[in-house]
């Protein structure tokens, strides 16, 4: 007997137990799967990044309009009628 036959029906015999099909296409779920999370988490991240840059933005700016006060200051609302 060849060995490359004895090896190649050892694998038919693998094979056909473990139904190499099925756990070919369980494989092809896994790397879609894969593939929109990664997606999905590089479009969160972005969204996150540019909130950041927009909130650091607005920070500076807030800086350049009032350079003495403090950031957490908020404007004192007074009765106008009195």
């Amino acid at each position: 007997m060849d060995i490359s036959h004895f090896f190649q029906s050892i694998g038919d015999k693998i094979g056909k137990f473990f139904d190499f099909n099925l756990v070919l296409e369980n494989i092809l779920v896994m790397k879609v799967a894969i593939i929109l999370i990664s997606i999905s988490l590089l479009v969160s991240s972005l969204a996150i990044l540019i909130l950041v840059l927009s909130h650091h933005r607005f920070k500076k700016s807030i800086k350049l309009l009032k350079p003495y006060s403090s950031p957490t200051a908020l404007p004192r609302i007074t009765d106008q009628t009195k």
